[in-house]
């Protein structure tokens, strides 16, 4: 784990922590105290007037989104390779993290019961796995030459090793399901509406704009679709209210430091 999401971590593990302490351990880190006020001001979590302090940023966000942010962005920090393939798979995976973040976050407006802040986390964290097997295939990078065996060794392994991950840093069962269910897009453990549905259904939608659907079922085919209100489905199978929101999703991605 990251040093300034570890020692938060061990923080809230006390049974004396406050927001003071918290905010301590942030202030520490000029890049995490820069990138949890930009957050904090952001249009998902602003208020009436703009935020200058680190405990007030952690009183809007609430201390366990922000624990959960703090650790999204540092992961993405620590990643340094001289490999331009990794380099560059690094990147798109953080850009997808970002969209992900930002449509998940734009569906649970639209339903009843589905915090749209924890849906901003829950597509933010589904490709945690990546970092992990990046970090180990930057061991041999100089004997990395073809970006699709790479692929094929995330996608095989990503959601398992993001599953683990998440388990052993203590997240909530229903985070470490949104890791799991990574492509799992037929998964109906049960009839209410979870949050991992709703990530899959914004992955999928995702898949489809950057014409990558080739071979996956139809978003109206999925039963996670069925879960949700959330209207029509456009003739190449995305969601219509995310075409609609697309203004919203470029400013959340915006925020979380990958600009559309």
């Amino acid at each position: 784990m990251p040093d300034v999401a570890a020692r938060i971590h061990g923080a809230m593990a006390s049974p004396n922590w406050s927001i003071n302490t918290i905010a301590a351990i942030i202030k520490g880190d000029p890049g995490t105290t820069t990138y949890l006020l930009q957050v904090a001001n952001s249009a998902m979590y602003a208020g009436v007037t703009p935020i200058r302090e680190v405990e007030r940023a952690i009183s809007r966000i609430g201390m366990e989104d922000t624990r959960n942010l703090i650790m999204a962005h540092a992961l993405r920090s620590m990643f340094v390779t001289r490999s331009q393939m990794l380099s560059a798979l690094m990147g798109r995976t953080w850009k997808t993290s970002a969209r992900l973040a930002a449509l998940s976050a734009v569906l649970a407006r639209q339903c009843p019961h589905m915090s749209p802040e924890r849906a901003l986390l829950a597509g933010l964290l589904q490709d945690i796995g990546v970092l992990p097997i990046l970090i180990v295939l930057n061991r041999f990078q100089d004997q990395l030459t073809d970006e699709a065996q790479v692929l094929g060794a995330v996608d095989r392994y990503a959601a398992q090793v993001g599953q683990v991950l998440l388990m052993h840093w203590g997240f909530e069962s229903d985070m470490v399901e949104v890791a799991r269910s990574r492509g799992d897009w037929l998964r109906d453990p049960r009839p209410a509406p979870e949050l991992a549905d709703l990530v899959l259904l914004a992955r999928l939608h995702d898949k489809f704009v950057e014409e990558e659907g080739n071979g996956l079922p139809r978003i109206d085919e999925v039963p996670a679709f069925a879960k949700f209100p959330l209207g029509g489905v456009l003739p190449d199978s995305s969601l219509e209210i995310l075409h609609e929101e697309r203004a919203s999703v470029t400013d959340i991605m915006r925020t979380l430091g990958a600009d559309e």
